[in-house]
């Protein structure tokens, strides 16, 4: 049988203002790589929204993060007051990115299409990408994120039976 082909999602632009995401931070204009303490260890945390909040922590091993331990903690803060998931972010190549996720209100996800996005774009806004695009790798699964920063937002190349998948 032959795979189905990816089809691209258009997730618009990411929203970092504070009030919007909603995040509480004043210091910058965004809330990007700002320290979080949870249980006295700080965490930079980068607050993103699509369409629901997020919480993207970059990590040295996105398979050894107590995803429901620290998930829980950083998805409850008291800084994200309707709660956020939270996206664990490893890189591993200056193109490709493995990823965590804690949903809000639901523990441990494979991967949302959402937050596959929140990995990418947050890894390029801390350089850790540098190009315009980068792979996430997800749930066992493989997107690609791509950022016009002009005119064109963000756009997700999904494989077409996750599309029904809830973003």
């Amino acid at each position: 049988m032959k795979p189905s082909a990816d089809k691209t999602l258009s997730l618009g632009r990411p929203v970092t203002a504070p009030c919007l995401v909603p995040v509480v931070h004043t210091s910058t204009p965004s809330c990007i790589h700002s320290p979080f303490m949870v249980n006295g260890e700080c965490h930079r945390v980068t607050a993103m929204s699509f369409a629901s909040p997020h919480g993207a922590v970059l990590v040295d091993d996105a398979d050894a993060v107590d995803l429901q331990g620290l998930g829980s903690a950083l998805g409850t803060h008291c800084l994200f007051p309707q709660g956020a998931s939270i996206v664990f972010i490893e890189v591993l190549d200056g193109q490709t990115l493995k990823a965590r996720l804690w949903r809000r209100g639901e523990g441990e996800a494979a991967f949302s299409h959402e937050a596959a996005c929140v990995a990418a774009i947050t890894a390029m806004m801390l350089q850790k990408i540098t190009a315009h695009s980068a792979t996430v790798l997800m749930g066992g699964q493989s997107f690609c994120v791509e950022w016009n920063r002009g005119a064109g937002g963000v756009s997700l190349s999904v494989p077409a039976e996750l599309l029904d998948t809830t973003l």
